[in-house]
């Protein structure tokens, strides 16, 4: 099969996932890279393996298109303890609802269950986590159990 036939049947993959995960800034330059990586994974398919080229091609540009977010947009910041953590970079800029949302609830938190929590919404794994801020597991695990509990009473008392 040629890559027009594919790019024919399988380019509103592409669509889909950059409209999925609210992609409107730099569409274009997302699209194209999606586009490459397509024209990359119709070279490595088996069309004799069990899954179809549609889930082969879809879960690939996926998981491609998440790392790109990891590479680009949330690359590992450093937090300075001692500042506020909305002043320190840790960003959101792409996200406003979700940055006044947690300029909102930093009041409850202390500055490290602040910090997983920045990370966590951002999509970054536990053990990410835990190596980016230089703690355990078991730490991180506490943080989240803390901040948790801190969010479920604020917003039970709140209903």
């Amino acid at each position: 099969m040629s890559f027009e036939e594919i790019y024919t049947n399988h380019y509103k993959i592409i669509h889909y996932l950059l409209k999925q995960y609210h992609i409107k800034y730099n569409y274009d330059e997302f699209y194209q890279l999606l586009l490459i990586k397509l024209w990359q994974l119709s070279l490595v398919y088996d069309s004799n393996s069990s899954i179809s080229l549609n889930s082969f091609l879809y879960t690939r540009l996926k998981f491609y298109l998440i790392d790109l977010f990891r590479r680009e947009k949330f690359k590992p910041e450093t937090v300075n303890i001692d500042t506020p953590i909305m002043n320190s970079s840790l960003k959101f800029s792409h996200y406003p609802q979700l940055y006044s949302w947690l300029q909102d609830v930093e009041h409850l938190l202390l500055v490290h269950e602040y910090t997983w929590l920045s990370y966590y919404v951002k999509g970054y794994k536990q053990y990410e986590i835990a190596k980016l801020m230089g703690v355990s597991t078991t730490t991180i695990k506490k943080y989240k159990s803390s901040a948790f509990n801190k969010l479920q009473t604020y917003y039970q008392v709140g209903v």
